[in-house]
């Protein structure tokens, strides 16, 4: 994981705040969007801020 890789451009989201957010208590998309703003402006991020909410849950409950 690069946690400086942009994932969500129009709010300047990256990875690492995606991990970040999922660490602090969010384990779903919304949870996510409300947090960091990811997807909350074109939409074109959701589908891989979905996957990595996934990744990252798996991995908080192992």
């Amino acid at each position: 994981m690069d946690h400086n890789k942009f994932v969500c451009y129009c709010m300047s989201v990256t990875e690492g705040a995606i991990k970040d957010a999922v660490a602090a208590g969010a384990k779903t998309f919304e949870d996510v969007q409300q947090v960091t703003g990811a997807g909350s402006v074109c939409g074109s991020c959701i589908d891989e801020v979905t996957r990595l909410v996934e990744e990252f849950s798996r991995e908080e409950a192992h």
